[in-house]
Order: C-alpha cells, then sequence, then structure tokens
C-alpha cells in the first residue's frame, strides 16, 4: 500500500487470534522496505515483542522509580538505569531459585506467585525470623506482616562448611536467559 504524500511504503495486517476461548483482534503497521509480509507469524511475533519492552519501561518507572532519575551526568543515568535492570533480572532468578529450592509445607509462601512488583514493594519491607539449623533454613513471617502466618523453607544444612564463602550455595552463578527482563545495553 503506498500513501499520498508518504515517502515509505506501508505495510498494514489485520490479524485474528485467540485468548482462551475469547477471539480478538489487531491491527500491524509496518513502515519500511524489509519485507514483513511475506512471513506473517514472524511479523506478529516481532510486533508482539514491543509489549515485552513497554513491560520493562513500565516496570523500571513504576517498580523501581526509574522516573524519578537522581542524578544529572550521562554516565550516571545510565548508570543508574543499568542498577534497575540488574535488580529486575536478579529478583527474577533469585525468585525462579527460590520457588524450585522452598520446600512445600503447611502455611507455605508460594514465591512463585508473587510477582516483581510485590516482591520489591511489599516482600522487601516485611520483618520475619531466620532461624537455621542442621535441617536448613525456615524464614517465619511476623504476625503484624503482609505475609502473617507463612513459611518459607529451604533444605539443606543452615551453616556452611568452615571451608567454603558464606554463599557458597548462590555458586555458580548462572544465567537463564528467559528470566532477563532486558538484557543492558
Amino acid at each position: 500500500m503506498q500513501l499520498k504524500g508518504c515517502p515509505y511504503p506501508l505495510d498494514v495486517a489485520l490479524e485474528r487470534f485467540y485468548t482462551g476461548k475469547t477471539r480478538k483482534h489487531s491491527a500491524l503497521f509496518h513502515f519500511g522496505d524489509e519485507p514483513v509480509n511475506c512471513n506473517l507469524p514472524a511479523w506478529f511475533e516481532h510486533y508482539n515483542g514491543r509489549q515485552t519492552i513497554e513491560a520493562g519501561i513500565k516496570e523500571s518507572k513504576q517498580v523501581f522509580y526509574l522516573h524519578c532519575i537522581k542524578v544529572r551526568s550521562e554516565p550516571a543515568i545510565y548508570l543508574q538505569e543499568c542498577c534497575v535492570i540488574f535488580a529486575a533480572n536478579f529478583i527474577r532468578w533469585a525468585s525462579h531459585w527460590l520457588a524450585s529450592q522452598a520446600q512445600s509445607v503447611e502455611n507455605g509462601l508460594d514465591v512463585g506467585k508473587l510477582g516483581v512488583k510485590r516482591q520489591v514493594q511489599v516482600a522487601a519491607h516485611v520483618s520475619a525470623q531466620v532461624i537455621r539449623n542442621s535441617e536448613g533454613g525456615l524464614l517465619m513471617f511476623s504476625k503484624h506482616s503482609a505475609f502473617a502466618g507463612k513459611v518459607l523453607r529451604l533444605p539443606g544444612n543452615g551453616y556452611p562448611p568452615p571451608d567454603r564463602p558464606k554463599f557458597w550455595f548462590l555458586m555458580p552463578f548462572w544465567i537463564k536467559s528467559h528470566l532477563i527482563a532486558q538484557p543492558l545495553r
């Protein structure tokens, strides 16, 4: 399609898709010379990839308050942005790790159901008691916290062997690409 007064070729598509049993429609627009209409499923996937980017931007502003820039120089702004992206990625990784390590117990906290926003704005501010013994670790949330009565039990020896560093159980630190919200520039 060529629009009058527009020097760029325009590709337009109407997509029909389902979310559950509900049929939805979406209009796709593309300006440029790339032949996006040759592979419609790839065009749709690429187009919807924007949602992930926009969700990451929204999360960085609403959850990590990146809209309140606390510095003025360009390198400092870049460093603040990198720290926010690192925090979002680390929280996703730690949440996945905790969910896979936690033992199911009565009144157990389901870490897998907590979103990043709730983990940052609620879970990071609740009081809890850490109990370590030979059976592992137990996190008991205070009766006055948002997670009153919930516990988080982790298996294993609660004390690191003397020849290992304090956080030996986090080593090696591996990357799970599906948990990364936004790659650093």
